[in-house]
């Protein structure tokens, strides 16, 4: 009677050991982007055209830079949706003192960072020392920044294309580079990346906001100093506001009348599918860069194919409840 073999380690053994769920919980949200990008260039040849490329990556700057700050507050537990009213009325101030008050580009931005910072801190003490929650602290701030913005300027959009100075203007455009030829926004979104990378990924300060994530109470209890570094953590969200906003006015050569809703929620969506992203479904810096470039592939692609605004906001919800449906399975599983 022949004797049964037992299968050779490295041969079923191999496809025992596979978990399909497990892969795509890991890796679903990249998965997804990929499977994005290869969709939209066999549909459309324009996709993968290396101009239209970098333009993406010049409008999504902006976008980057808010869900950058968004990002160290959300490592700690909190929100912040007074993001992009800090932006909208910094934009306001800085193109107005610079077309309506003549004073100096440089001087105008120095005072929209002063007021960034200022609304940030204001947020952060009344929600690390007050002891407001900050997701309805942040909304009212918000409110307020916008309702003063439409005041200041009576509702309407403010123009200085011949009045701001040429060295602002690239700020939003600016000469690409000799080697990459990538434009001005770009090198500072990416550089406020490498910035807030190494303060999340790198410092003392960056692993006690991640321990504030985790359990507020027991960093705490180690001696974290919780309120200021929740404090800090909405300063840095003004302090990124105010970039977005030199850039978009830069850009278009006006600040615009706007809520910025749609924006927010693309900062937060961006945010979220970096976590996603992430092996411990933390938020962090390099997903963050991922899911931004996510939604814009997504957003251009869509563009390309001629949908329309209400479309692609529905995809790339859908998008996000995927990326959720990603983590939920990966969770379940731990």
């Amino acid at each position: 009677m022949d004797s049964i073999q037992a299968p050779s380690p490295g041969s079923s053994g191999r496809l025992q050991d596979f978990d399909l769920l497990k892969v795509i919980s890991r890796f679903g949200v990249i998965i997804t982007l990929l499977a994005s990008i290869l969709i939209f260039a066999i549909l459309n040849d324009r996709f993968v055209e290396i101009d239209g490329i970098r333009t993406s990556l010049n409008l999504a700057s902006p976008l980057l830079m808010l869900a950058l700050g968004l990002t160290v507050v959300l490592a700690m537990g909190d929100f912040d949706l007074s993001v992009t009213g800090i932006q909208s009325a910094a934009g306001a101030i800085v193109v107005i003192l610079i077309v309506n008050h003549d004073w100096s580009w440089l001087l105008a931005v120095l005072m929209g960072l002063l007021f960034c910072l200022i609304a940030g801190s204001v947020n952060g003490l009344l929600v690390s020392y007050a002891g407001m929650p900050s997701f309805i602290t942040t909304l009212a701030t918000g409110l307020i920044l916008i309702g003063t913005r439409y005041e200041a300027a009576d509702g309407r959009n403010i123009t200085g294309a011949k009045d701001l100075p040429a060295i602002y203007r690239d700020f939003g455009v600016g000469r690409p580079d000799p080697w990459l030829e990538l434009h001005t926004p770009v090198w500072i979104a990416a550089g406020l990346a490498i910035l807030m990378w190494l303060l999340m990924a790198k410092t003392e300060a960056g692993r006690y906001m991640y321990a504030i994530g985790g359990n507020p109470e027991a960093a705490r209890l180690s001696g974290i100093n919780v309120k200021a570094l929740r404090a800090l953590g909405f300063s840095a969200v003004g302090f990124m506001a105010l970039f977005a906003a030199v850039t978009s006015t830069a850009r278009t050569a006006s600040s615009v009348a706007d809520s910025g809703f749609s924006t927010l929620l693309g900062a937060y969506a961006a945010a979220f599918l970096g976590a996603a992203a992430s092996k411990r479904t933390l938020f962090n810096v390099p997903g963050t860069v991922l899911g931004v470039i996510f939604l814009q592939a997504v957003d251009r692609g869509l563009i390309l194919e001629g949908y329309s605004t209400g479309v692609r906001d529905i995809a790339k919800g859908c998008i996000l409840l995927l990326a959720m449906a990603f983590t939920r399975i990966g969770a379940s599983r731990r």
